[in-house]
Parts: structure tokens; C-alpha cells; sequence
């Protein structure tokens, strides 16, 4: 059963509400998630989200669908929650809402939430919210644009990670997955190989990677919800051996350290799960 329960409330113009923790939050400090809380004993999510939502908000009433659930690692708890998203479409304003917790609640555009310090709860959440029925029947559903990433894993069990500069168009100063937009028609496995080869040099031949997990991410830029081919391999390399092309340094980084740091929307998803994974595992026991 999920053990947290968040809302999501869409404007009239299709802008989710969300709220700024402050300081003193016990998680996710000075950073901006949806609505919610943890769900008490004997309360089912529905409730929850309910009694969250008056709460924090000060709104009752408010008929509520359930989209969906997600889970994401909790660097602070360092642990794995599991969420129960609900949502509603509302006429209600910035003025209508009482900010009971954190500094505000206020409705944000969706394609300016990858400019906040967002939390790994709300990028584990939105591409629920935003692929779901509710919020596309009112404001439509972009085009998705595939994506091909590679996780690659040398003798030590460390992860290939690129530490994106200032001006990567989707999460700068971030760490994420090596890899890009795969190309019209282009197929995963092949836009991945060719991902890799540009923006490290490193060429593996084709058949040596192996699909990990198709991630949903939303990438507030595009304002779509993109399908993530996440391809993995073990490699006999070091950082010696990589060229990096692009962003400010593609080295190989602990797995302890690796879902700690400021990753990327697709890497926050993507990491903790690949690390925590059978997949992983498999691959640092394999000889050789």
C-alpha cells in the first residue's frame, strides 16, 4: 500500500499547484513538491489525500480522481516511497488557497517546474499527472520524444554518470545518464549506441547492451511526457578511457554516492532503481 498521498489541482489553465517547503521541512527542505503527506494507520490513500489537502491548504470538498502511483528513493529517509497520486480540475485561484506548510502554495506552470528545486517525489509524480486522462482531455497530450540513455558499469560496480554544464537545454548543472534524443524512426538500441559513441567516444559493439527499463519522464521543456530507453552493460573501461564531449566531465561514480547527487529528471528516476535492481547486480557479479 503507498505510504504517501499527494494531489495534484489543475488550474484553469492547466497549472499545477504546488507547494515551496521551507527550511524546517523535515524533508525535502526548500524544495517544491504537489501537495501531500504520509498516510496514517488505518487510512486508506483516498483519505489521505483528502485530510492532506484541507491541511495544508485549508480546501475541503474538492472531488478527487485517483491518476495513478509512483515510487521514488528519499535521499533524506534513504528509502523508497511509494505514492498514491490524485488530482481534480478546479477554477480556484492563488487566492483561494491557504498556505497552512512550507513558504507558499501557488499554482506553477508545468513548463517552468524544471527551473525550481523540485523534489524527487514531484518528478516521480508528474508524468502521471501529466499523462493522465484528467489533465489531457482539458489541455491536450504533446507529442512524446524518445530518448536513448546507457548506464554502463565497470569492474568495481561504479556507474557511468555525466555531470552536465550551464548550458544543457534540459537540466543544466545537473548529473544524469549519457545519452540524447533519439532521431525520427531511429531505433533504441541503435540511437543509444550512437548517443554514447558521440558524446564520449567509447563505440560498444551492437548486442552488448542490454534494455534495463522504458522510463516515463516529463520534460517540462517540451511539456510532454517522453518514453526514456535506459540501456545498461558492463565495460572493462576507466575514466582514463572516456572522452568527454559534452557537459563538464563523464567519469564513473560509487554506487553509494551515485543516488545522492543533483541528478537530472531522468536520472532521478533512473539511477536508484537501476542500482537497486536485479539487472545490477547481475552485472558486477559477472566475471571478467
Amino acid at each position: 500500500m503507498p505510504d504517501i498521498a499527494v494531489v495534484a489541482l489543475v488550474d484553469a489553465r492547466g497549472w499545477l499547484l504546488l507547494q515551496e517547503r521551507d527550511e524546517g521541512a523535515p524533508v525535502d527542505p526548500d524544495r517544491w513538491s504537489l501537495v501531500g503527506g504520509g498516510v496514517e494507520e488505518g487510512e486508506s490513500s483516498a483519505e489521505a489525500a483528502t485530510r492532506e489537502l484541507e491541511e495544508e491548504t485549508g480546501l475541503a470538498g474538492i472531488d478527487l480522481t485517483p491518476l495513478g502511483e509512483a515510487t521514488y528513493w528519499c535521499v533524506d529517509h534513504a528509502a523508497w516511497h511509494e505514492v498514491a497520486i490524485f488530482g481534480a480540475l478546479t477554477d480556484l485561484s492563488d487566492a483561494d488557497v491557504e498556505c497552512h506548510e512550507g513558504r507558499r502554495i501557488v499554482f506553477v506552470d508545468p513548463a517552468r517546474i524544471d527551473g525550481l528545486r523540485w523534489s524527487r517525489g514531484l518528478v516521480a509524480s508528474l508524468p502521471v499527472v501529466m499523462g493522465s486522462d484528467l489533465y489531457a482531455d482539458r489541455f491536450g497530450r504533446r507529442e512524446p520524444q524518445p530518448f536513448g540513455c546507457v548506464l554502463l558499469v565497470d569492474p568495481r560496480g561504479w556507474v557511468l554518470l555525466q555531470e552536465r554544464d550551464e548550458h544543457a537545454p534540459i537540466d543544466p548543472d545537473k548529473w544524469g545518464l549519457v545519452g540524447g534524443h533519439l532521431d525520427p524512426g531511429e531505433d533504441p538500441e541503435e540511437g543509444s549506441l550512437r548517443e554514447i559513441a558521440e558524446e564520449t567516444g567509447i563505440r560498444p559493439a551492437r548486442g552488448t547492451l542490454r534494455l534495463f527499463r522504458t522510463l516515463r519522464v516529463f520534460h517540462p521543456t517540451y511539456r510532454s511526457v517522453d518514453p526514456v530507453h535506459v540501456f545498461a552493460a558492463r565495460v572493462g573501461l576507466t575514466d582514463a578511457d572516456i572522452d568527454c564531449r559534452e557537459g563538464r566531465r563523464i567519469v564513473f561514480v560509487e554506487p553509494d554516492r551515485a543516488p545522492r547527487l543533483d541528478l537530472t529528471m531522468s536520472g532521478a528516476i533512473a539511477v536508484p532503481a537501476f542500482l537497486a535492481s536485479e539487472e545490477y547486480a547481475a552485472l558486477v557479479a559477472a566475471p571478467g
